[in-house]
């Protein structure tokens, strides 16, 4: 990711979202590392959207002084709060990458890697997100999402169903077209 896609991505979101992205990257680190250390990791994919979704609309009443505006508008919030779970995931692999200096992986197969762990089998899974990267970047509107889904369930981890895997595949290509835009 360049310097200039970085600024757009900060220039798209706002610095309201910016702001919440980071509390829920915080808030899902401390998660991991305290009570929910024994959660499955695929279960773990998901908490910084939904953490995202409810930091929004909590974030949403307090301005408005009201939860009025969040009931009416639960689209939009839903919306925003995946956005915030997007970017508080592109947080966290730039801190990974630039904090920890893990530099194996670009920032699209660092996060490609954080939302398939636990639903490829750990051994594969670099190699799996280099692949899903490499199919991301070519034209995912025709064969690529099922390139994607097949490689998934390809490697995928014991315990995975069907359903789990177009899940996943749905959220991947997503979270890169918000990460992307």
């Amino acid at each position: 990711m360049t310097i200039i896609k970085i600024i757009d991505t900060f220039a798209f979101y706002g610095i309201d979202t910016l702001l919440i992205a980071a509390l829920t990257a915080l808030t899902v680190q401390l998660f991991k590392a305290t009570f929910l250390k024994k959660i499955k990791k695929r279960l773990m994919t998901f908490l910084p959207f939904f953490m995202g979704t409810l930091y929004y609309a909590a974030y949403t009443a307090l301005i408005n002084l009201s939860i009025t505006p969040v009931l009416n508008d639960y689209l939009s919030i839903l919306e925003h709060g995946l956005s915030v779970g997007a970017v508080a995931t592109l947080l966290y692999v730039m801190y990974e990458q630039f904090v920890r200096g893990d530099v194996s992986a670009t920032a699209a197969e660092s996060v490609i890697i954080t939302l398939i762990g636990g639903y490829v089998a750990d051994q594969s899974v670099n190699s799996v997100a280099k692949l899903i990267a490499k199919s991301l970047s070519g034209d995912i509107a025709g064969d690529g999402v099922k390139k994607i889904s097949d490689l998934i369930a390809d490697h995928a981890a014991e315990g995975i169903t069907e359903r789990d895997v177009a899940l996943l595949t749905k959220l991947i290509i997503e979270t890169m077209a918000r990460l992307n835009a």
